[in-house]
C-alpha cells in the first residue's frame, strides 16, 4: 500500500547501508500507516545534479509544494561529493 520515492543526488551505497535504511524506512511507514512491512514498496534513484533542479525540484518541489510534509532547507549546507 505505501509507496516511498527517494530520488537523490548520485552516491554509492553498501548492501549493508541499503538494508539498513530500508529496514529503518519500512519499520517508521509500517508504524504510521498501521501496514505490514510486505505492503512497502521503496523505490531509490540517483538525479545527477545537474538534472536535479529540472527533474525534481521544479516538477516535485515547486509545483507539488503543497503535498511537501517537509520541504527542503537549501540554506543548510549541502555535502559536497564524497561526504556524506
Amino acid at each position: 500500500m505505501p509507496h516511498v520515492s527517494i530520488r537523490h543526488w548520485p552516491r554509492t551505497f553498501t548492501d549493508a547501508e541499503k538494508a539498513d535504511l530500508v529496514a529503518a524506512l519500512t519499520d517508521t511507514i509500517t508504524k504510521g500507516f498501521g501496514c505490514p512491512p510486505g505492503a512497502v514498496s521503496i523505490a531509490v534513484e540517483a538525479v545527477e545534479r545537474s538534472r536535479w533542479i529540472a527533474e525534481v525540484h521544479v516538477p516535485e518541489l515547486q509545483e507539488r509544494a503543497h503535498l511537501l510534509w517537509k520541504p527542503p532547507n537549501y540554506s543548510e549546507p549541502v555535502p559536497t561529493e564524497g561526504t556524506s
